[in-house]
This record gives C-alpha cells, structure tokens and sequence, in this order.
C-alpha cells in the first residue's frame, strides 16, 4: 500500500468511501487511534506528519476496513473518488438554483477532464453511470433538508438545483419509492420525541 503523496514532512492518503461529515469524524479517529499525528482530513483525504512505516500502514489499512473505507492506491480508483469529491462540492452548495453551468461543466472544470471522459470511466468502475451517482447524491441531500431543516420544498429543491417543487417530488418519488412528506414526518417524530424527552425529565 503506497500513500497517494509522500514528502520528507507529510504523507498524504486518499481514502475511499468518505461522503460526508461523519465519515471525517470516523476516520480521522482511527488514524488518532494508531497515533498518526493528523494533520488536516478533509473528504477522501487525510494528511499526516512524517512518514509512516509499513507495519503502521498495514495497521491503518485493517483498521479504516472495519470501518467501511480503504486507502486508494490504483490511479483509476483515485480519479473516481476525485469525481466523487467533486460531486459532493457541488451538491453540497446551496445555491445550486442560481448556478448557470452545467453539472457536467462544473465536474469537468473541477477534476479537470472532460466529462465524457469521467462518465465512461465512472461507469466502468461503478457500475453505474455518473448522471445517476448525482442525482442520488442530490437526492440523499434532499432527504438531509427535509429531515434536519425546516426549509419549504420550494427551498429545498432550489438548494438542490431542481427546477421546481414538483420536479423534485417527481423525481423523489421515481428514485426513492417515498414522497418527501415521508421524510418531512421525520422530522416531526424526532421533535415529538425530544419534546416528550424535555417533559419526562421534568
């Protein structure tokens, strides 16, 4: 296993299977776990001081598969997870509705490849094409929103860069087999249950 980036004063790792927030959490505790001294983690990459010997490298690969991630080594399964990154760049955003350039545009210009290119080789090592790994990714956005915010789905769906609430209803209800109204009850039984959590305690 050979760390992406080695110099004399970091090792830089990419690692697969980071998609948000509480996989940088996950990570970054195992690498803290085998006292890797971190220096920055972000999605798909972690930065360490020094170098790292071979036992602590096997170590650290065991460790982040337990946990549902690997280091990258294969120069094509690295440029996937670049796309993957790229992606949730872009969705991550929340002004998707007024952006004027294409998703496939913005994911060409951020991995710096043409898209057609990055969809072919997406599909081969996916197994699935890569218009429909982002719309699964603005769609698992969605949920987020309409679990954990208030928004209105007209909010939401501009967020997310669909062009109206209905498109997005369609389109939740296509891919998902759910309404978002399902996920909106979500949100609602999690405040009823905090609020009966409050009212117990007194």
């Amino acid at each position: 296993m050979n760390p992406d980036v080695l110099t004399d004063q970091t090792t830089t790792f990419r690692i697969r299977g980071m998609v948000c927030g509480r996989c940088i959490d996950a990570v970054q505790a195992v690498f803290e776990q085998l006292k890797l001294p971190v220096l920055s983690v972000s999605l798909g990459h972690v930065v360490v001081e020094g170098k790292v010997s071979p036992e602590q490298e096997t170590l650290l690969q065991s460790a982040l598969e337990t946990q549902g991630f690997a280091v990258l080594t294969d120069p094509k399964k690295i440029l996937v997870q670049r796309i993957k990154e790229a992606v949730e760049d872009v969705v991550s955003c929340d002004n998707l509705g007024e952006e004027t350039t294409r998703y496939s545009e913005q994911l060409a210009q951020r991995v710096g490849l043409s898209y057609d290119a990055l969809s072919a080789l997406f599909s081969v090592q996916e197994g699935i094409t890569l218009e429909k790994y982002v719309i699964s990714r603005r769609l698992d956005r969605t949920k987020e929103l309409l679990v954990y915010t208030d928004l209105t789905l007209a909010d939401i769906a501009y967020r997310t860069g669909f062009s109206s609430a209905q498109h997005l209803s369609n389109q939740f209800k296509k891919l998902t087999s759910f309404s978002p109204s399902h996920f909106r009850d979500i949100r609602r039984d999690k405040q009823q249950l905090q609020r009966n959590g409050m009212e117990s305690a007194h």
